[in-house]
């Protein structure tokens, strides 16, 4: 019993000490980047809300960044490319768009028309002209 205890301790004090997966990296005096919020639901079954933020300081001087949201799987192979949540539901793949809150669907299918995606770790990317934000979504089918 004594031999796993010190394990379990140091294993406990590093996860403590990990980064949150949405916490923020930003270089002092750089202007805030895209953020995608937390997807709901969570986990996602069998489509999902993507929230996310394009900050007013990126549309300084006029600017109308290019956008394209997509979902890439653990091997960095794109998926899917999500759609904006509207009455036009855009695809979101290069297209300009203002700053703001906004929210995109993912239907849950992945390239090729698979409506259920295989369980596993997939990344959602935003790109917002040349500024990146990207969020670890794990996938569990029953």
């Amino acid at each position: 019993m004594r031999r796993l205890v010190r394990p379990v301790l140091g294993l406990l004090f590093v996860a403590g000490l990990a980064v949150p997966a949405n916490a923020q990296q930003r270089a002092p005096g750089r202007a805030p980047g895209p953020l995608i919020e937390e997807l709901r639901p969570n986990p996602v079954l069998p489509a999902a809300l993507v929230p996310f933020v394009i900050p007013e300081e990126m549309c300084r001087n006029n600017n109308t960044p290019l956008v394209a949201l997509k979902v890439y799987d653990a091997l960095a192979v794109p998926v899917a490319t999500l759609r904006l949540r509207s009455r036009r539901a855009e695809l979101l793949d290069s297209i300009r768009m203002r700053c703001g809150k906004y929210v995109a669907i993912w239907d849950g299918t992945i390239g090729g028309g698979t409506r259920v995606p295989p369980s596993g770790v997939y990344y959602v990317n935003l790109a917002v002209d040349d500024r990146l934000s990207t969020r670890k979504v794990v996938i569990t089918n029953p």
